[in-house]
């Protein structure tokens, strides 16, 4: 699962011994170094768990009793928010997938991204992959997730400006820590504008031109140049359509948002101060851990040390922390199995 990267295009022509096709160098390493940073991190995570120690986070974890399974219930609204940004990435007019079986498309593919680096997009093209095993066509799915990923990066980026805006007033937070992630999110922000700019041009101009002057790339540009210049087409639509571009900027702004309801009912459980700040401090916190850590499945031992670094700066324990990162870890491991159940449905089907 760890190296979904890994696909048919990827692979040595010259083959290698007994006829079998060779992995590039850079896949290998790729899969290799992806090893070394989740081995780093589950190390990460277990040294944690030592340090603190499994007593006295399970002792914080049965504090929430009976109500221990309502930790799977705010995520449905982070899901629900996500389907509904895709849904609006969509040009007015092709939309040929419903709107439930496109929420349960998104369960899938976050499953994938759960289990998966965040740089290596292979959540997204998963997404494409499914929409074209539901029928929709390859320029629209393709076009779509383009979309969707430009706008729940300018909602990611208006959350954490925002919430850091808030965060600096509420808490002292040492200034060089405050501009390098200020810097990082202006210099995000100059990234989609960027893209903005180019999907406005053509996406897949750059491509098309290098491969009628390469000889070797001719061939499959021209065999894909159709394709290519529809989704362009597509996604130059979708810009100017801004009322559809500004809703699903909306819904998954909602859905980074949803992330403090869930570290809200986290802390409750928890017998912890559930005040609205905290958690909107946990959650803007989360985030920018997450992002800085993609090259980590899973953000897996990372994770853990933002929220022992945010629970400290509350003032709260350290075991209350871990116990926290446990319940959101049960969280997740709850909807990935729900997510590649889905994927195994579709699989058999």
């Amino acid at each position: 699962m760890f190296e979904t990267q890994i696909g048919i295009s990827t692979l040595d022509d010259a083959g290698g011994p007994n006829g079998l096709p060779r992995l590039q160098p850079w896949i290998v390493y790729s899969a290799r170094l992806t090893r070394w940073f989740l081995a780093g991190g589950l190390l990460l995570f277990m040294v944690l768990l030592w340090q603190v120690g499994l007593g006295p986070i399970g002792e914080s974890i049965l504090k929430a009793g009976w109500a221990l399974p309502l930790v799977f219930v705010p995520y449905a609204l982070i899901i629900a928010s996500e389907a509904l940004g895709w849904w609006f990435a969509f040009p007015s007019g092709h939309q040929s997938i419903r709107f439930n079986d496109l929420l349960q498309l998104a369960l899938a593919t976050k499953a994938v991204q759960l289990l998966t680096p965040s740089i290596s997009q292979a959540g997204e093209f998963m997404k494409v992959h499914l929409l074209r095993v539901a029928g929709v066509k390859v320029d629209i799915s393709a076009a779509s997730v383009v979309v969707a990923k430009t706008t729940i990066t300018i909602a990611e980026l208006l959350f954490m400006g925002l919430g850091l805006t808030f965060v600096l007033g509420y808490m002292t937070v040492e200034p060089v820590i405050a501009m390098s992630v200020a810097l990082g999110i202006v210099i995000m922000g100059v990234g989609v504008v960027g893209v903005l700019v180019w999907q406005r041009i053509g996406l897949f101009q750059p491509l098309i031109w290098v491969g009628h002057r390469i000889g070797a790339l001719a061939a499959l540009v021209h065999r894909h140049e159709g394709w290519l210049s529809a989704t362009e087409s597509i996604i130059r639509k979708h810009l100017d359509e801004r009322r559809r571009f500004g809703w699903s900027c909306f819904w998954f702004f909602l859905g980074w948002a949803a992330g403090i309801v869930e570290a809200w009912t986290f802390l409750s459980l928890l017998g912890l101060p559930y005040d609205v700040p905290s958690a909107l401090v946990i959650q803007v916190w989360s985030v920018i851990v997450t992002r800085l850590t993609t090259f980590i499945p899973a953000n897996l031992g990372a994770q853990e040390a933002g929220i022992v670094m945010i629970f400290s700066f509350l003032g709260f324990s350290p075991e209350s922390a871990m116990a926290f990162a446990v319940l959101r870890r049960l969280r997740q491991l709850g909807w990935i199995a729900a997510g590649l159940g889905y994927l195994g449905k579709m699989s058999h089907r």
